[in-house]
């Protein structure tokens, strides 16, 4: 069976055919007719593979929500394990814990402590909204009336 972009270029010779006055009106009108029928089962199997495509993209698509879901629920499982693991070590008093294959630790978060406000935020420590890095600065100093720097949290580090 013909491409349709051979089909295509069949049609193009076709006109040159029409046009060639040497050429019978019947070949042109037989021609035409072959043509025709090869581009109507051509765009026709073109469309059943594309309705198969759509099928499948389809299919793909649900498949994709369902891993995100499950995807979704290893990570709540990860979180509530690691969570339980550092509430025990916390609760027994217990900052590292060596396994068979593992050694956890309780380790403090990186980064920049909580500002923890504890009234109206002068204007001059805000932007929009208070400018934590200004305010970290003052604290530096030592807590102020309206704010103080909070404890960093906490992780579960595995090694």
């Amino acid at each position: 069976m013909s491409t349709l972009y051979s089909l295509t270029s069949e049609y193009l010779q076709l006109l040159d055919m029409m046009q060639d006055p040497d050429v019978d009106p019947q070949t042109v009108a037989d021609t035409l007719e072959g043509i025709e029928g090869e581009i109507e089962v051509k765009a026709d199997s073109l469309i059943t593979v594309c309705k198969e495509l759509e099928a499948q993209a389809a299919k793909w698509k649900a498949e994709k929500t369902r891993a995100e879901r499950n995807q979704s629920t290893a990570e709540n499982g990860i979180k509530r394990i690691k969570e339980s693991i550092l509430a025990t070590m916390q609760i027994t008093g217990r900052d590292k814990l060596p396994t068979e294959h593992y050694k956890l630790s309780i380790a403090k978060n990186g980064g920049l402590a909580p500002i923890v406000l504890n009234g109206p935020v002068p204007m001059e420590y805000c932007k929009h909204e208070p400018d934590n890095a200004k305010i970290r600065e003052l604290l530096k100093g030592g807590p102020v009336g309206w704010a103080e720097l909070g404890e960093r949290g906490v992780h579960l580090g595995i090694r």
